[in-house]
Order: C-alpha cells, then sequence, then structure tokens
C-alpha cells in the first residue's frame, strides 16, 4: 500500500485496514509487514513506525518471490535466480536425464523462471548469459559444469520446431518483448495506475510515439523508450488489438522459413530420444568417422558396423550392409520396403496412406535410425556389435509399448487390422 508520508495519511491508511479486517475477519499481521520510505526525515519515520506498530524495512526487499528495488538491477540482485537454476539442474534424477528429458526440463522449469522475472524486470545482458550458458551445458552434458563446444548452435536451438529448433526462447529478446506490454499499454492509455501516474507526471498530455526522454531520467525509463522506438513500426500500425509477449517475440525475432522435415520431429508417436536423435540427423550434427577425422579426433574413417566404406550418415543409415539388413527386417514386419534413400521422399509420396499409417511408418523409421547410432556407438565403445535381429526385436519392443500406450487407432478398418498385427506379432 502507497501513502503520503506523514502522520494523517498513515492514520487513514491504519483505519481502512480496520474497517477491511471489521468486515472480513482478516487480520494484517504486524510482524509480518514492514514500512518503507522515501524523502521523509528521520523524526517523521519514527513517528510513524511508532503509531503503525510495524518495523522498519530497508531497500531491497522481496515481494512474491522477486527483488523490489528503486534503481537498476546489479548482477548481485539476479544472483537468486542463477541459483535457482542450478538448484533445478542438480535436482533429483536430473543429471541422469536423456537429451529429450533435458529438454523438457530446460523448457518446462527453467524457461519458466526466467518468464516470471522477464515480465517485471529488464534484466542485465550478463544474467542472462550466464543461465543460457548453465542451460547450453546442461543440454549438452547434463551438468552445468562441464564445457564443450555444441553440435548446434545455440541460435538455432531457440527457434520454433517448425524452424528446425528446439522451442526455446532467446531470453534477452523475450525479455525485450515482455517490456514492450509497458510501452503498449501506455499507448493505449490502459486503466492501470501506474500508466495513468506515467502520463499525468511525465506524459503530460504529450504524444507517446514522439516522446523523448529528457537528462537526468531513470534507466528504466529510458529503456522502456528504447524498446517503444525499436518496435514502433508495430506498436503504432493499428493491426493488432491485443498485445500479448509472444506476438512481440514473433516481431523481433525471425526464424526463417519452415523446415520440411518438421512434420518427422511433430509426431506424437515418436518416442522422444528417437525425435531428438532425427533432430540432430536432420542438422547433419551426428559425430560420424567422417567428422572426426576432419577434427582431428580418429584416425580412420571406417565404418564401424561394415568396416568396408567410408562412414558418414548416408552410408551409416541407408548404405551400410548392416543397415540394409536391419531395414529388410524392419519392412518385412511393417509389410512394406524401405528404400536406402531419400527416405523424406518416400516418406511424403504417401499421400494416398491413412496419415496415422504414415505416422505410424515415420515412428518406425526414426527408431530403426536411433538403434543402428546406438549399436555404432556400442561398437565403438565397447567392441561389441549386435545382431540386426536382436535391433530390430529392441525396436520392435519399444514400438509396441509406445503403440500400446498411445491407443493407436485408425478410421480405417484397413489400417486397425495392419495396426493390430503389428502389435502382436
Amino acid at each position: 500500500m502507497f501513502s503520503r508520508g506523514d502522520t494523517k495519511s498513515i492514520m487513514l491508511l491504519l483505519r481502512a485496514f480496520k474497517t477491511f479486517s471489521k468486515a472480513s475477519g482478516l487480520c494484517m499481521n504486524q510482524e509480518k509487514s514492514n514500512i518503507y520510505s522515501n524523502g521523509v526525515d528521520e523524526g517523521t519515520m519514527a513517528t510513524l513506525v511508532r503509531i503503525s506498530g510495524m518495523k522498519r524495512g530497508t531497500i531491497l526487499f522481496k515481494y512474491l518471490g522477486v527483488n523490489i528495488s528503486p534503481k537498476r538491477l546489479s548482477v548481485a540482485d539476479c544472483q537468486c535466480l542463477t541459483d535457482k537454476v542450478v538448484s533445478r539442474m542438480r535436482g533429483l534424477g536430473a543429471t541422469e536425464l536423456s537429451y529429450a528429458g533435458r529438454v523438457v526440463l530446460i523448457r518446462s522449469v527453467m524457461s519458466t523462471l526466467h518468464n516470471y522475472w522477464a515480465r517485471i524486470f529488464i534484466f542485465p545482458k550478463t544474467i542472462l548469459n550466464k543461465i543460457e550458458q548453465l542451460c547450453r551445458k546442461f543440454l549438452r552434458h547434463g551438468n552445468e559444469m562441464k564445457d564443450s563446444p555444441s553440435l548446434v548452435s545455440w541460435a538455432q536451438i531457440c527457434k520454433s520446431r517448425k524452424k528446425g529448433g528446439l522451442g526455446f526462447k532467446s531470453m534477452y529478446w523475450w525479455n525485450v518483448a515482455a517490456v514492450a506490454k509497458y510501452t503498449w499499454w501506455i499507448a493505449r492509455k490502459t486503466g492501470h495506475l501506474w500508466v495513468r501516474w506515467i502520463h499525468d507526471v511525465y506524459m503530460k498530455g504529450k504524444c507517446w510515439r514522439e516522446y523523448k526522454p529528457g537528462s537526468g531520467v531513470s534507466w528504466t525509463r529510458r529503456k522502456i523508450c528504447w524498446v517503444k522506438d525499436l518496435m514502433q513500426h508495430h506498436l503504432f500500425s493499428g493491426n493488432f488489438e491485443v498485445y500479448t509477449i509472444r506476438l512481440g517475440y514473433s516481431w523481433l525475432v525471425n526464424e526463417g522459413p519452415d523446415q520440411t522435415w518438421h512434420p518427422w520431429i511433430a509426431n506424437k508417436l515418436m518416442i522422444p530420444r528417437h525425435g531428438f536423435n532425427l533432430w540432430l540427423v536432420a542438422h547433419r550434427r551426428l559425430l560420424t568417422q567422417d567428422k572426426l577425422v576432419r577434427l582431428g579426433i580418429a584416425q580412420s574413417n571406417l565404418c564401424y558396423l561394415c568396416g568396408t566404406e567410408e562412414e558418414s550418415m548416408e552410408h551409416l543409415f541407408f548404405k551400410c550392409d548392416y543397415s540394409r539388413m536391419c531395414s529388410r527386417l524392419m519392412g518385412d514386419w511393417l509389410q512394406t520396403t524401405i528404400p536406402d534413400s531419400q527416405v523424406i521422399d518416400w516418406w511424403l509420396k504417401l499421400r494416398t496412406k491413412s496419415l496415422k499409417k504414415k505416422k505410424v511408418l515415420a515412428s518406425v523409421l526414426v527408431a530403426l535410425m536411433y538403434q543402428i547410432w546406438s549399436s555404432r556407438n556400442k561398437c565403438r565403445f565397447e567392441g561389441f556389435l549386435c545382431r540386426p535381429e536382436e535391433l530390430v526385436r529392441k525396436c520392435k519392443v519399444e514400438l509396441k509399448m509406445k503403440f500400446r500406450c498411445n491407443n493407436v487407432k485408425s478410421k480405417f478398418r484397413g489400417v486397425c487390422t495392419w495396426l493390430d498385427g503389428l502389435c502382436q506379432s
């Protein structure tokens, strides 16, 4: 509650509290309440503390979990947010998560912590860079202490799934889009008390679009005006009746065209860790032997599965004799033929097929690619290569469980019969 720093105003405020208490039965806890002042002399302040019965508080203080300060937030003020992110990374079982599990944790927990603060404050870039650095390390290693180059750039990761990313948000631009909501409120002259105060005290009838902050204004007000100038074309176009942070973010960040392989990643019948492996394949970021040789990490570029040709992603998944044998066995189970190359073109040609059948075929093929990659890594690091029949059996077990959990059905009788045959075979 705000009031003037004099005895009369405090008495009226306390009387209002008592009236509210009699009407509702709720009482103010004076032990948990503090009184803060600005520009009040010490004698008057001592009188106000004695009358109210509250303790005198000092700024900086916490309110609803965030730090409240009249000045620009410093790196030290935001350290508690960084500590919260680190604690979630070190939570129970977090280090044992797969790549797909880490993606979910970063998106649902860590970004949520940042979003809550970003709607209230303008962050220092140092803190935002620190949080993104922690997220990159955790995604790569499952540990925020280890560090090595990422397989995919963070700018690419911070794109929507349709654009080839993982659905993360750039923390800096999300913060700018959140602050832009205040400029939208000022432009629309909403009924918020803060907006009325801005217009009465600072604007004084001036045009917000043409407003320029003078010398001596606070850093926060200058930053809000900077955001207003940055997004002026969109904020004052009149094409939008309601502003949302997501809309403002789309104005600020150009994510590029949609990716043709997006439907594969968005397939709900796909096991998440298989989908993440496919995402790396689509970006050509798997560390196959040809890449390791170019990086100077490996000496030989021969395929670990067949040992006769150079190992590349095309060879590993479609040209290798081992992979071809696995594809033939999986094709027998699916009652179809899986091609040795141009898989995306083959999938797109299935337009006459049921959409449900297309999704099942896609999830099976991606599961096969994941198991082939896992078998290759096991052969490289442990010196053991499982037989194609054993690899296909693992695929079948995981896929049958996934189909049963998702209760996969189709409105076409032929597809239902085909799905039942897959789950029973």
